[in-house]
């Protein structure tokens, strides 16, 4: 698939059929996470609607009828990555305000917390009553300022993400790296990938520096964040162009960007 040589649609069947009949774990794991790759980067929106209402009910299914609870959890951790239709999303809701129960599936604060995020994404109307109600309800008090940190990135607003975005141009701002990450995540998530586009330059611009001021591994991890929603000939384009324009970058770095930047190469041809 990723050669071109079969369709992403094609890959993407073939992982239900396997999800369908696989009780190993760890096979289980693996294909989820390469059926959430697939969905979200390799499907094209036309094809990621049209899939998203059976891949729900499916998902449903599987969380319902699998025999360990690890197994329900991980079913539903997918279902609340990729819901997406009208109806999916309302049963989201209904499973985190406690209206829907899943027997076996049990759920920490962090789990409410990343669902309260999603929702907030799905439901740009109620995002801030989402997420204020969840943060109010958290006990934990780094969780509750990690939500705090990580939800002008999901704000309805686009000049609120834009001002979120360039606070982090200042080491103070990232100084938490994993909030950072999760907040970077968000802000370039598929469903805003047409709106984030214009972070990419900058994302690409601040590497040197974030380099320099952070963890070992967080320009990776910061590039793997920034790119991983997007899919356009645009962005592919952006990440070509900085390169281009960039021929005496440090090696290293500019090895990372196209580790990162090799599925959205991809994916945009």
């Amino acid at each position: 698939m990723l050669e071109g040589t079969i369709p992403p649609g094609a890959l993407f069947d073939l992982a239900i059929r396997a999800l369908k009949f696989e009780e190993e774990e760890l096979n289980v794991s693996r294909i989820l996470h390469d059926l959430t790759t697939l969905y979200w980067r390799y499907l094209s929106v036309e094809d990621r609607v049209r899939y998203a209402p059976n891949l729900e009910s499916f998902l449903l299914e599987r969380i319902e009828s699998s025999k360990t609870d690890s197994l329900k959890s991980g079913f539903f951790r997918t279902y609340r990555s990729v819901a997406l239709s009208k109806e999916g999303v309302s049963k989201l809701r209904e499973i985190y305000s406690g209206e829907r129960k899943i027997p076996g599936v049990t759920f920490s604060e962090s789990d409410q917390a990343t669902t309260a995020l999603e929702l907030a994404l799905r439901l740009p109307e109620e995002s801030q009553g989402i997420l204020l109600q969840q943060q109010e309800s958290m006990k934990n008090p780094d969780r509750r300022r990690r939500l705090g940190f990580v939800s002008p990135a999901l704000s309805p607003d686009p000049a609120i993400r834009e001002r979120f975005f360039q606070s982090l141009h200042d080491p103070k701002n990232r100084e938490h790296e994993p909030w950072v990450l999760e907040a970077i995540t968000y802000l370039n998530h598929p469903l805003r990938s047409a709106e984030s586009i214009p972070f990419i330059p900058h994302a690409l611009e601040w590497l040197e520096t974030i380099q320099a001021t952070g963890d070992i591994f967080f320009p990776k991890r910061w590039l793997d964040a920034t790119l991983w929603g997007h899919q356009s000939k645009e962005a592919a384009d952006l990440v070509r162009t900085f390169l281009e324009s960039h021929p005496d970058y440090p090696e290293r770095l500019r090895g990372k960007i196209l580790q990162s930047a090799d599925g959205l190469f991809r994916a945009a041809t």
